[in-house]
C-alpha cells in the first residue's frame, strides 16, 4: 500500500490490507533467527585472573570478562560479555544495592566460592569450577538451583548459557504476554515486540518482551531470572527429558539477576523491589471500559454515555480511538468531530464517565504542525545512518519518530499531554509503540540511530525498551501536568518495568473460542512477570463475535483488572446490548457483579501494587505443592482473584456443566448454596447467566448490595458482608480512600478489619476495627453468614 492512501482510506481497509499483503513478510522479518552454522559458537574461555570488591567479583577471561554482583538478600547480578561494556543500560532495575549483602569470596586451587553474606533470609552461594568454566549456584541451606557453563559466542554476534537444574520436576512460568501454555516446558519463547495482529498459539513473540523465567520445584521452591538486554533474545525451554533453559541474545552480552525465594510470595516480593512497584490506579480505572475503533463524532459518544445510564450498564470509561485526532496528528483534536473536548468530558463526568484517548508514537511530516516543527529544531527524532530523520509511514502518512533515549525528548513529548489533559480527559492509551511501521518490515530498520545522551545506540538494541521508554515520557509528563492525580496509562507494547509507568492489553486479539481460552493463561503469565493492570480486549478485537462468546467472555473477564470491550470497527459493534435484550440482561448482571464486588477488587489492587504478588494469579502461586495447581487442565482455565476468590469459567461453546478443581481446604459457591471439599475435581451447573465463583472458607467478601452504575457512587453506597465460616471464624478487610489522589500516601484512607466468631448458640460476634486518618469512607451495612438458614449477629467497634 503506498504512502499516500495511509490517511485516506477507512481503518479496518488498511489494517486487513497490512494484515493480507505484507504481514507475512514483516512476521518473517521479525522472526528471531539463531545462527545456523554451529561450528562458530566458540566458548569465552576460563578465568585468566580476578579481583574481588566488598559487592562484587571480576573476573577476567581468555575471551571476555564476568562480574557476579550482589543486590539484595538473595538476588545476585550475572554479567558476562566481550566487554562487560558492551551490555545495554536500562531503566528496568531500579534496587538501590546499597543495602545489599556483601559477598565473602574464598579462592581455591580449582574453585571459587562466592557466598552472600548470611542475612535474615535465603542468601546464595555461586561456586565457579575454574577448569570447567561452570558456575553452581545454590541457596544457603546447600541446595542446588542450577549450574551453568560460561557463555559461548557467535561471530555474527550472538550469546548463548544454558542452565541445567538438578532436578527434572521444575515448572517455567512467567515470560510476560506470550500465547501457548501457562507452563513453558518444551516451549520456544521469542523476545522482539511486534505488531502481532489475530496472533495465535504458535506466534512466539507478541507485542512485548519481558523475560522473567519462574521456576517452581513439586516441593514448592521457587526462583527466578531475569534477564535484562533488550536485544533480540530467545529463551528455550527443555521438556522432562532435556531439563534445560537456553538463552540467547543478539548482542551486548548475558545480563541476568537470579532470584531465590525460596517462596513463591517472596520471589514475587524480591521481583518488586528488583523492578519496581506498580503505583495504585484510580478507582475508575478498574471500572467498565467501553471502547471501539472509533466512536466518533462528539454526538455518537453522548448517545453512547446515555444508552449506557438508559440501560442501567454500569460503565466508567468511553475510549476515543485514532478518529478524535485531526488527520491523525497526535495531541490535536479533529473540530468538526469534537468542537469543544473539555465540555464534552465535563458533561459525561457528571454521568461518571471518564474520557481515554489514544496517542502514538508518530509525528507527522508536517511542515505546517507545531509538534514536527518542535521535534525538528530540538533534535529530538531517530536519525537514518547518514544523519538524516528517519521516516516511517503509520496512520498520518510519513511520521518521523521521537528518541525516547534522551531525557530531553521524553520531557518534551511528556509536557505535550496538556492537550490532552487541559481538555479533560483522564485515561491515556499508549498504542503502535512497538514500535509499528507500515513498511515490509513492520517497524523501524535496526540502523536507524538512535541519538541519545551522547551515546548513539542503533535501534536493534532500543527495539524492546522504545515502549517502556514512551510509557516513562507518558509517565512523568502527566505526573507534572497532574501533580495529585494518579495518572492512569494502558500501552500495547512493553518491556522490563513498564508496569511502573503503565498498565498493557494483549493487543489484537479474535472474536474466538481459542482467543478467550488464550487469555488465561497469557495474562496469568503476564500477572506472574509483575504486570498489575491487564486485560485482553473482551470479545474479541478483529471480527464480531456471537452472543454466547460475548457473555462467557465477559463472565470469564469479571475479574480481569482491565475490563475492556474493545473491537475493530463498527460493523463489529459489540456492545452489550446488540444481540437483544436477553444477553443485555446477563451481561449487564456480570458487570453489576464486578461493581458489586468492587471494594474488594480495589483492595486486592492495592496489595498486589504494595507487595508484588499478583492479584489475578495462577492457582500455584498459593498452592505451589499441589500437583493439580500445575496441570494445565485446572491452571489454564481457572485463576484466583485476591486472596479468598477462585472463578472457574465456561471456555467452550455450548458448556452448560464444567469440571472445577479446588485447591485444600473448604469452598463455598459465591451465593453460598455450595459448600465443597478441596483437593478434589467437582463437577458443577454453568447456566448461560452464571458466572462460577468459589469463596474460600474462613473469608469476609465486602459486597455493594444496591445496583450502581459507576465507581463513583461507591462513595454513597453502604457495604454489605458476606461471610464465609471456616470452623465458626472468619475475617476480611476493607479499604477505601477517595479513589483518585495522592492523598493516601498521607494517610487519608480508610482500612476496616473485621473479625467475626460464633462464639454461643446461633450467635456471631463482628469485632470491627478502623485505621487511617480524618474521613470515614465506609458505612457498613448487613452482614450475611453463608451456610446459615438466619443470621444472628452483634457488632463491636473499637
Amino acid at each position: 500500500m503506498s504512502n499516500e492512501l495511509i490517511g485516506k482510506v477507512p481503518f479496518w481497509m488498511v489494517k486487513f490490507a497490512l494484515n493480507n499483503i505484507i504481514r507475512r513478510k514483516m512476521m518473517k522479518y521479525n522472526e528471531i533467527v539463531l545462527p545456523k552454522d554451529e561450528s562458530k559458537w566458540e566458548k569465552m574461555g576460563k578465568i585468566s585472573s580476578s579481583e574481588t570488591r566488598k559487592f562484587d567479583f571480576h573476573a577476567s577471561l581468555e575471551d571476555g570478562e564476568l562480574q557476579i554482583k550482589s543486590v539484595a538478600n538473595g538476588v545476585l547480578n550475572v554479567r558476562i560479555s566481550k566487554q562487560l561494556s558492551d551490555i545495554p543500560r536500562t531503566d528496568a532495575v531500579i534496587q538501590d544495592t546499597k543495602s545489599a549483602p556483601g559477598l565473602v569470596i574464598k579462592k581455591e586451587e580449582e574453585e571459587i566460592i562466592i557466598t552472600q553474606e548470611s542475612g535474615p533470609t535465603v542468601f546464595i552461594v555461586a561456586t565457579i569450577d575454574k577448569e570447567a568454566s561452570k558456575i553452581t549456584f545454590t541457596d544457603g541451606f546447600g541446595f542446588q538451583i542450577y549450574n551453568e557453563e560460561f557463555p559461548s559466542y557467535h561471530e555474527e554476534d550472538w550469546y548463548k548459557i544454558e542452565k541445567l537444574p538438578n532436578v527434572i520436576c521444575e515448572n517455567y512460568y512467567g515470560f510476560g504476554e506470550k500465547g501457548g501454555p501457562l507452563n513453558k516446558k518444551g516451549e520456544t519463547i521469542s523476545f522482539w515486540n511486534t505488531d502481532s495482529f489475530s496472533y495465535d498459539d504458535d506466534d512466539s513473540k507478541l507485542y512485548q518482551s519481558q523475560p522473567i523465567q519462574i521456576v517452581v520445584r513439586s516441593n514448592g521452591f521457587c526462583y527466578a531470572v531475569v534477564y535484562d538486554n533488550p536485544n533480540r533474545s530467545q529463551i528455550r525451554i527443555g521438556d522432562d527429558v532435556d531439563c534445560s533453559a537456553k538463552y540467547y541474545v543478539n548482542g551486548g552480552g548475558i545480563n541476568y539477576y537470579i532470584i531465590v525465594g525460596p517462596t513463591v510470595y517472596k520471589v514475587f516480593r524480591k521481583l518488586t523491589e528488583l523492578l519496581g512497584k506498580a503505583p495504585l490506579p484510580p478507582i475508575s480505572a478498574l471500572g467498565h471500559h467501553q471502547s471501539r475503533w472509533s466512536y466518533y463524532p462528539e454526538s455518537e459518544v453522548r448517545a453512547l454515555a446515555s444508552e449506557f445510564r438508559n440501560r442501567k450498564i454500569p460503565c466508567d470509561y468511553i475510549h476515543l480511538d485514532i478518529d478524535y485526532m485531526d488527520e491523525y496528528r497526535i495531541f490535536t483534536w479533529n473540530k468538526e468531530h469534537f468542537p469543544n473536548p473539555k465540555k464534552l468530558s465535563d458533561d459525561l463526568l457528571e454521568q461518571g464517565f471518564r474520557l481515554m484517548a489514544m496517542t502514538d508514537p508518530g509525528v507527522k511530516v508536517d511542515p505546517d504542525y507545531k509538534l514536527y516543527k518542535e521535534g525538528i529544531k530540538g533534535e529530538h527524532f531517530c536519525l537514518n545512518p547518514d544523519g538524516s530523520v528517519y521516516i516511517g509511514p503509520v496512520w498520518p502518512g510519513d511520521c518521523h519518530f521521537p528518541d525516547f533515549t534522551q531525557a530531553k525528548t521524553r520531557e518534551w513529548f511528556g509536557s505535550h499531554f496538556k492537550d490532552l489533559t487541559k481538555a479533560g480527559i483522564r485515561g491515556f492509551w499508549i498504542d503502535m509503540n512497538d514500535p509499528s511501521v507500515f513498511n515490509d518490515k513492520g517497524t523501524i530498520d535496526d540502523d536507524v540511530v538512535h541519538p541519545g545522551e551522547g551515546e548513539p545506540r542503533l535501534h536493534k538494541e532500543v527495539h524492546n525498551e522504545y515502549a517502556h521508554l514512551m510509557a516513562k515520557a507518558t509517565y512523568e509528563g502527566l505526573r507534572k501536568l497532574l501533580p495529585n492525580n494518579r495518572i492512569y496509562i494502558n500501552s500495547r507494547s512493553a518491556y522490563l518495568g513498564t508496569h511502573r509507568y503503565a498498565g498493557t492489553w494483549t493487543g489484537d486479539n479474535v472474536a474466538e473460542w481459542r482467543h478467550l481460552q488464550l487469555s488465561i493463561p497469557m495474562m496469568l503469565n503476564m500477572a506472574v512477570s509483575g504486570q498489575v493492570m491487564i486485560g485482553p480486549d473482551i470479545g474479541g478485537f478483529a471480527r464480531k463475535p456471537g452472543a454466547e462468546l460475548l457473555i462467557r467472555w465477559y463472565q470469564a473477564g469479571c475479574f480481569y483488572p482491565y475490563f475492556r470491550n474493545h473491537t475493530i470497527n463498527k460493523k463489529c459493534s459489540q456492545e452489550p446490548w446488540v444481540h437483544g435484550k436477553k444477553t443485555e440482561e446477563i451481561i449487564r448482571q456480570v458487570i453489576q457483579l464486578r461493581y458489586s464486588l468492587m471494594v474488594y477488587i480495589y483492595n486486592s489492587i492495592r496489595k498486589a501494587c504494595l507487595t508484588g504478588v499478583p492479584a489475578f494469579r495462577p492457582l500455584w502461586v498459593d498452592y505451589s505443592k499441589d500437583p493439580m495447581a500445575h496441570f494445565a487442565e485446572w491452571s489454564e482455565t481457572e485463576y484466583l482473584f485476591g486472596d479468598s476468590l477462585l472463578i472457574a469459567p465456561v471456555l467452550k461453546k455450548g458448556k452448560r456443566k464444567r469440571e472445577v478443581y479446588l485447591p485444600q481446604g473448604r469452598w463455598y459457591s459465591f451465593c453460598g448454596e455450595l459448600v465443597l471439599d478441596g483437593g478434589k475435581v467437582h463437577e458443577v451447573d454453568v447456566p448461560l447467566n452464571m458466572v462460577p465463583i468459589f469463596v474460600k472458607e474462613g473469608s469476609i467478601i465486602p459486597y455493594i448490595t444496591e445496583p450502581i452504575q459507576h465507581t463513583g457512587e461507591i462513595y454513597k453506597s453502604k457495604i454489605s458482608l458476606r461471610v464465609y465460616p471456616k470452623d465458626s471464624e472468619a475475617e476480611g478487610e476493607i479499604y477505601l480512600d477517595d479513589g483518585d489522589s495522592l492523598d493516601f500516601n498521607n494517610g487519608d484512607y480508610e482500612i476496616v478489619n473485621i473479625q467475626g466468631e460464633k462464639k454461643t448458640g446461633d450467635t456471631w460476634y463482628f469485632t470491627i476495627k478502623r485505621e487511617g486518618k480524618k474521613k470515614k469512607y465506609v458505612e457498613l451495612g448487613e452482614i450475611d453468614i453463608m451456610g446459615e438458614e438466619k443470621s444472628n449477629y452483634l457488632v463491636f467497634e473499637k
